[in-house]
């Protein structure tokens, strides 16, 4: 029984080795999709893009110049108005009897001085006949002077109680479009210090934004005529306003100021563009990008940023050739930016291919299955391209 046992298991060892030397059948590798585009030429506008803010042109608020009770608002929430149109209105009673008051005085002050200058022309016949003192005649002189100043004074007080009642009508000082009411009817303001509401205009409108002092140098340098404002440059500046969801305004803008100095504590020069704003689609408050196009580069060649990899500050592109479908990876060196293209300064001809899609999927040497696009659309193969064949991998034979 131990021998038949034996001769079993010999037999089995045998027909097992017997199998591991069999080569395994080939195993079909499918080569992986990557999208390729064709490196671009043509003119391209070099700009740059800030962060900027919308601002009114003029922005006023609205403040009376005297206290009292509000007693009446003469205009609608948010609605257009003129310069000089009636906004709100200030008890005036007080006002009046205070002009009254300031009337009374002056007529008092008035009286005073004429019996003041009767005094001095009774006296005066009488001191050239010696029959008074020369002091009395003096003194006589002196009141009528103060009398006159006295009505000066009073007349002042007057004209000042009557600017007061004046200031009563509260007015707009410019044409624009006007806020929220800030204090409601019955409510005592402050003269000069309750905010009453804001007046705004919104044609045209300024935008404000920062250039680092970097960026400012870099385009000094590129560009020295732009630092003149009535240099041909400089007025060929291209101003444009992108909104926060990266849509353009319609209207284009000039830069009309520049600070007088690079701000320390931010290390950047303030600057202002001005925007006509005949819809008032822009509104103060509006956050978005400024984009200035300085120049112009001529046949530049571009290609999707989203190509570009970098490593260890150098840049690379995954070329493709369309004759065998191989991957080459290339050093390449970068220019400015255009949008969503990158500026191709050397490595690359515009006949060539690069991988803009899959580009983790691959390696150099790696053979692929492209996709082209031409002009943002998938291209069909042309005649020219090569089917791709999938390489057959043999895996080492296992003992």
């Amino acid at each position: 029984m131990r021998v038949y046992w034996r001769e079993i298991g010999t037999s089995l060892l045998v027909f097992l080795l017997g199998a591991c030397d069999r080569p395994a059948a080939p195993v079909v590798s499918t080569p992986p999709t990557v999208a390729a585009m064709q490196v671009i030429r043509r003119d391209t506008p070099v700009s740059t893009e800030i962060i900027a803010g919308v601002k009114a042109f003029q922005e006023v608020e609205i403040r009376s110049r005297v206290g009292g009770m509000l007693d009446r608002v003469a205009f609608k929430e948010g609605q257009r108005v003129q310069k000089g149109e009636l906004l709100f209105g200030i008890d005036p009673l007080p006002l009046d009897a205070a002009v009254a008051d300031a009337a009374a005085n002056l007529a008092e002050a008035e009286a005073n001085m004429i019996r003041a200058r009767q005094d001095v022309e009774r006296y005066r016949p009488l001191l050239a006949d010696n029959a008074i003192p020369r002091q009395t005649y003096d003194l006589a002189v002196a009141q009528e002077k103060q009398a006159v100043s006295v009505v000066a004074s009073k007349k002042a007080l007057l004209d000042r109680s009557k600017l007061d009642r004046s200031y009563a009508e509260i007015v707009s000082p410019i044409t624009g479009q006007i806020g929220l009411q800030n204090v409601e009817v019955g409510s005592v303001v402050s003269a000069g210090q309750t905010l009453l509401a804001t007046v705004s205009t919104l044609d045209p409108v300024y935008v404000y934004f920062s250039v680092p002092e970097t960026s400012l140098l870099e385009l000094m340098r590129k560009k020295p005529a732009l630092s003149q404002k009535e240099s041909p440059e400089s007025k060929n500046v291209k101003v444009e306003f992108l909104f926060s969801d990266g849509g353009a305004y319609e209207q284009r803008g000039t830069i009309d100021f520049a600070d007088r100095g690079i701000d320390a504590t931010t290390g950047t020069l303030l600057l202002r563009a001005k925007f006509a704003n005949p819809t008032h689609f822009l509104l103060p408050g509006m956050n978005g990008r400024i984009r200035i196009t300085y120049d112009i580069i001529n046949d530049a060649l571009l290609i999707p940023q989203k190509a570009v990899m970098e490593l260890l500050g150098k840049q690379f592109v995954n070329v493709l050739d369309r004759d065998n479908n191989t991957v080459e990876v290339r050093p390449v060196m970068m220019g400015r930016r255009s949008g969503e293209l990158w500026v191709v300064e050397d490595g690359l001809r515009d006949d060539e291919w690069v991988v803009v899609d899959g580009m983790q999927k691959v390696q150099a040497g790696t053979v692929v299955a492209p996709t082209f696009i031409k002009d943002g659309m998938p291209e069909a193969a042309g005649k020219g391209d090569k089917p791709v064949e999938a390489p057959t991998v043999k895996p080492a034979v296992q003992p």
